[in-house]
């Protein structure tokens, strides 16, 4: 109520505005919205509006209009506020436009006359939107002869048409319905309408969230299933709400919310294990150096869970492309990691004795192998080169000094090549340790899921390519283990051929 002197310039600072002559205020109406919604999750539809505010409101002389009302004459009601819009100068009037909302409301109410106006829904909930931002506070619809009717009746209207839309699998229809419908919610609730301490109101705000889920709004459904979630909405039946929140807040690398409704989501749900959303919030949102110093971390205090052995080696063992890119220019780091997974899938084994784990102990010494094998093999071709390559030298001298010559190269790639068959021949008996562990579980199992059916499948065609490399490592030198390894390879790729 303090003096207030304000030059064109000083105004056209302050952005969009409203002056109230009868209440000698200015409310400036720039930034966040004119509702404190909680959190920002919640929708502001008073931004669709594009007035500006430097004009006074007129005084406009609505008695007709109100008797009219009050006998329940809703036609000429309707012709005279139509009448007093169609006046330019009027627009500023937030008094024309809370009846002009609550009149057509009427219509849309109203099973004879609806059918005269088939856009009073728009037009009432546009001329509520121009209404709230003229008067923020919603002080006239709080007052008789509304009520805070229009409000019902638009809550009503647009969520049972959001429910027709919905059950008709028109989704994104369905969510504008239910926003909409939810806006009303959201101030009957802050309001306290309905006398029930302003209790949420969740069958919109679910309903909205649910339509933007399955319209793959995924932004517009957690800001949905967020406002259901700070009230504590749930039973034994919502609990993928909360899980699709975790999901989404994961994806969206939104640390500060996936933070706060995974506690959240632990407290509602004390009796459920919710670790595997907290793993994959690290994989998808650490880097591999930040995931291998909180495993080393975790590991030293003995905090991980057999799932958690599981997941970290999964990490080590399965790299986006760009750290793939960087780990094969990186051989230190490339066999660090290898060793960690195996390390940490160990664990994992010996906690739950995870089929799973095993068969990926299995694949890393499989891969490992193949890897020392192809370096093995280019040494070969290398030696070969160099043979291939080297001068004949006629000269007995020359031929001393182009031998040794020749010697220095080849030497140490012989010993590369007796070092690598060591660990060629140990990866594949460990490789063939873990994954004859994996087919025995699983050999018999009749209820497989789809991961371990492939899982399987991959498991009898390594093997049988193990055993058949065993078989001809010893062709000609050792029959009886020829005979054993033929058979088991026989065996194993007999499986994978099956159907």
């Amino acid at each position: 109520n303090a003096p207030i002197l304000l030059g064109q310039s000083a105004i056209s600072k302050l952005g969009k505005i409203q002056i109230d002559l009868q209440e000698n205020t200015l409310t400036i109406l720039s930034g966040s919205g004119n509702f404190d919604y909680t959190s920002n999750n919640y929708t502001d539809l008073t931004q669709s509006s594009d007035y500006d505010y430097l004009a006074a409101p007129p005084t406009i002389d609505f008695s007709a209009i109100n008797q009219y009302y009050l006998l329940n004459q809703i036609e000429k009601a309707k012709l005279s506020i139509d009448g007093l819009i169609s006046n330019p100068k009027n627009k500023y009037s937030a008094e024309m436009w809370i009846w002009k909302s609550t009149i057509d409301a009427e219509y849309i109410n109203n099973a004879k006359l609806s059918s005269n106006c088939t856009d009073c829904m728009k037009s009432s909930f546009d001329a509520f939107m121009k209404y709230s931002k003229l008067e923020p506070k919603l002080k006239l619809v709080s007052e008789t002869p509304f009520n805070w009717k229009p409000l019902g009746i638009l809550y009503d209207k647009f969520y049972n048409l959001g429910s027709v839309a919905y059950n008709e699998k028109k989704y994104d229809l369905a969510f504008d319905y239910f926003e909409k419908s939810a806006y009303f919610s959201k101030i009957i609730m802050k309001k306290d309408i309905r006398k029930n301490n302003g209790a949420l109101d969740t069958l919109p705000i679910l309903m909205a969230g649910y339509s933007a889920q399955n319209a793959q709004k995924i932004k517009e459904a957690l800001a949905y299933y967020s406002i259901a979630a700070d009230a504590k909405f749930g039973g034994q039946n919502d609990v993928d709400m909360y899980r699709y929140i975790l999901i989404g807040y994961s994806d969206l690398k939104d640390k500060n919310n996936f933070e706060k409704y995974y506690t959240l989501t632990q407290s509602m749900y004390p009796q459920l294990n919710f670790e595997e959303y907290k793993l994959d919030f690290i994989n998808k949102n650490l880097s591999l150096d930040e995931k291998l110093q909180m495993y080393q971390t975790e590991d030293a205090k003995g905090s991980l869970s057999g799932l958690g052995y599981l997941e970290f080696g999964v990490m080590f063992s399965n790299f986006k492309k760009d750290e793939k890119v960087a780990i094969e220019k990186d051989e230190e780091k490339k066999v660090l990691l290898q060793n960690t997974a195996i390390a940490a899938f160990k664990k994992s084994y010996a906690k739950n004795n995870d089929t799973l784990a095993a068969f990926n102990i299995g694949v890393l010494y499989y891969n490992r192998q193949n890897d020392y094998e192809e370096k093995r093999m280019a040494n070969v071709k290398t030696m070969q080169d160099i043979n291939t390559n080297k001068t004949v030298e006629k000269d007995p001298k020359k031929k001393v000094a182009a031998d040794a010559k020749i010697k220095a190269q080849i030497e140490p790639l012989k010993k590369a090549n007796a070092e690598l068959e060591t660990k060629v021949q140990a990866d594949a008996d460990n490789a063939i340790e873990w994954l004859e562990r994996a087919y025995t579980v699983w050999k018999d199992k009749t209820d497989k899921t789809r991961i371990e059916k492939q899982s399987f499948k991959n498991t009898v065609q390594f093997l049988g390519i193990l055993f058949e490399t065993k078989r001809d490592k010893v062709k000609g030198k050792d029959p009886k283990a020829f005979d054993t390894f033929d058979a088991k390879s026989k065996i194993y790729f007999a499986l994978f051929d099956a159907k």
